[in-house]
């Protein structure tokens, strides 16, 4: 029971943390640098899949470097609010890395002459996943190798292949390269974070609360009800767009999301 409480749990929160997790990452440092900067502001997408912003003419940084800085300043701020004590909040941390992580591992598949520099943003990336899951084996605990890759498996990975092979179900177009560049280094992390942990002060893992479930599946329900109705604004606001600064496009106008991300992102749309 309480490892089906584990998987429930993982369930209900993969999709409100990960779509919080690009809001935040790729969507609000464009939005305050633009107000802060006073230059228009151009949303790219507001979909299911992701939230996107850029600074017109052009972004001000590149989107993959301010989601990594982003990623750290808020993953500190979870530890530092003391978060990481509830599993959702240790998941949160490792849904960060993930999000960081994707651009720049598109970027090492590419030519580039920025070798050094996008390895050491996959190494922190790929740090901030191993120590939310490290995080997240300081609550379950597990005496064994294997009863620790379970555990994560149960909790971070299982439920997020659930949710990309509904995506791919869902979105034709959903490119299944996403799915790969996710799960594995996921997976590989989940078996490092498992090696490394300690098992002198485990705790007793006594299950997940229900309420903790219920309040990740209302959080999932409103986040679903919130990006429909925004989707609904955003379409009515193509056919008469505003005359203010804030300008929205179609949520699948995949070239303004290559605009933000370049190729390091552009398969997220």
């Amino acid at each position: 029971m309480r490892l089906f409480r584990l998987l429930m749990l993982g369930l209900a929160s993969a999709y409100p943390l990960y779509w919080t997790a690009q809001f935040l990452l790729f969507f609000v440092p464009e939005t305050l640098l633009g107000f802060w900067l006073g230059q228009p502001l151009q949303v790219t997408s507001i979909s299911y899949l992701q939230a996107m912003a850029v600074v017109e003419p052009h972004a001000v940084f590149p989107a993959h470097w301010e989601a990594l800085v982003f990623a750290l300043f808020f993953s500190a701020l979870i530890i530092g609010l003391r978060a990481d004590q509830c599993l959702t909040g240790a998941l949160a941390i490792v849904f960060l890395g993930q999000a960081a992580l994707l651009p720049f591992l598109s970027l090492a598949m590419t030519p580039s002459g920025q070798v050094l520099t996008t390895s050491c943003a996959v190494a922190l990336a790929s740090g901030l996943i191993v120590l939310g899951l490290h995080r997240i084996l300081r609550l379950t605990g597990g005496l064994e190798f294997l009863d620790r890759l379970a555990l994560l498996s149960l909790l971070a990975v299982m439920p997020q292949a659930i949710l990309w092979l509904a995506f791919k179900f869902i979105y034709p177009f959903f490119d299944v390269r996403f799915l790969l560049l996710r799960i594995i280094p996921l997976y590989l992390a989940a078996i490092v974070a498992a090696l490394i942990y300690s098992r002198s002060s485990a705790p007793v893992f006594s299950g997940v609360p229900w309420t903790e479930i219920v309040a990740s599946s209302a959080a999932a329900a409103l986040l679903i009800l919130a990006i429909g109705l925004s989707s609904g604004i955003t379409s009515a606001a193509n056919s008469t767009p505003p005359a203010g600064r804030v300008r929205s496009t179609h949520p699948e106008n995949s070239q303004l999301a290559s605009r933000l991300a370049g190729h390091a992102s552009g398969m997220l749309t």
